[in-house]
């Protein structure tokens, strides 16, 4: 490992603390505008944020600032911007001297914010991974706090209107978190859970992805293989659903079954590795019913398979990735949603 990449993880996973241990939002925006300057070798680095009502804030060196408005009035008179923006050259006319790389933080609502690094002489063009990934987080700490501030109790249409937004993000995946809900439900059903415990698992079924929010869609809509760097992005999202929601009033206990439901049955998945029973019962069940939607519905990465074949996986993986007694239930179910009808000969595990 290099240690200009070294130098990358280590100020990525400050800021990516700093937001799971709550820190202000203005100390976290100010570290990831110090980690501009740092990381793209830049003279300045500036961060906007734009609230929903309040004035837009400005966080950088002093020296700074006063460009702000400027740089906020320039990406506003280009909206609107292409989803996914990626990195833009602007050289205000109010100051020539200095060019600008801009990532502007998109979400649903629009523009709220942007991560830029300020140079003296302009920079040789090339891609800027480090800058990229930085607005990744600046947008994740401004909607986690967003977030908080207008949702102080657990409310199914509030959480149903954030698992919307982060399905708009990505067509692909249009109402997957519905989908997921369903099927994890009537599992959750099947096995004769109590209406509490079907409840949570439902909560946490329409939130299990929130922490895509601030994936960028370059690397969500990525036809090909991902990079090492933007896998550990897109396996991060688990313990970024954690940071968002660790907050927010009565959703404490959707905690473990989003932060688990990549786990695998012996251990091999993420974010902790954990295996068997060590995997709360909720995760288990939110783990197939993610995975079968995921396997039966087309992405920018694969094709859709057919029921039938998505459940031969699940029963083939059972045991190895899936809990080897929830599997079988789960199929018979599903075949059984499509009137096929089974004899003792057909597949249990």
């Amino acid at each position: 490992m290099s240690e200009a990449f070294a130098r990358t993880l280590a100020l990525l996973h400050h800021i990516s603390s700093m937001v799971a241990d709550n820190h202000p939002l203005p100390a976290i925006l100010q570290a990831v505008s110090e980690a501009t300057q740092s990381l793209t070798q830049a003279s300045w680095g500036l961060v906007l944020n734009l609230p929903t009502v309040e004035a837009p804030e400005f966080y950088g060196p002093e020296r700074v600032l006063a460009l702000g408005p400027s740089l906020l009035r320039h990406l506003r008179q280009r909206l609107p911007l292409e989803s996914p923006p990626g990195v833009l050259q602007l050289a205000l006319p109010e100051d020539g001297s200095i060019c600008f790389l801009v990532v502007p933080l998109l979400s649903r609502e629009g523009l709220r914010g942007a991560v830029a690094a300020l140079y003296v002489t302009p920079p040789e063009p090339k891609p800027n991974l480090a800058l990229r990934l930085l607005g990744n987080q600046a947008l994740i700490a401004i909607e986690k706090f967003r977030l908080e501030s207008i949702v102080s109790q657990r409310d199914e249409g509030t959480i149903r209107a954030l698992a919307s937004a982060i399905d708009a993000r990505d067509p692909s995946t249009h109402r997957h978190s519905q989908a997921v809900t369903d099927l994890a439900v009537s599992l959750a059903q099947a096995i004769g859970l109590d209406e509490e415990a079907v409840s949570r698992i439902r909560y946490a079924a329409i939130l299990h992805d929130v922490g895509k929010i601030g994936i960028a869609e370059s690397i969500l809509f990525k036809p090909g293989p991902l990079t090492e760097v933007e896998r550990a992005v897109v396996e991060a999202h688990p313990l970024v659903g954690v940071s968002i929601l660790s907050g927010i009033p009565d959703m404490k206990e959707l905690i473990p079954l989003i932060r688990h439901h990549h786990e695998r049955y012996d251990g091999s998945g993420y974010p902790d590795g954990l295996r068997g029973d060590e995997i709360p019962l909720g995760a288990h069940i939110l783990a197939i019913a993610d995975s079968f939607d995921a396997m039966t519905n087309e992405r920018p990465y694969h094709q859709g398979l057919s029921i039938l074949e998505a459940c031969a996986i699940l029963e083939k993986e059972a045991g190895r990735l899936f809990d080897p007694e929830l599997v079988p239930i789960f199929c018979r179910m599903i075949r059984q949603r499509i009137g096929v009808i089974e004899t003792e000969d057909s597949p249990e595990s």
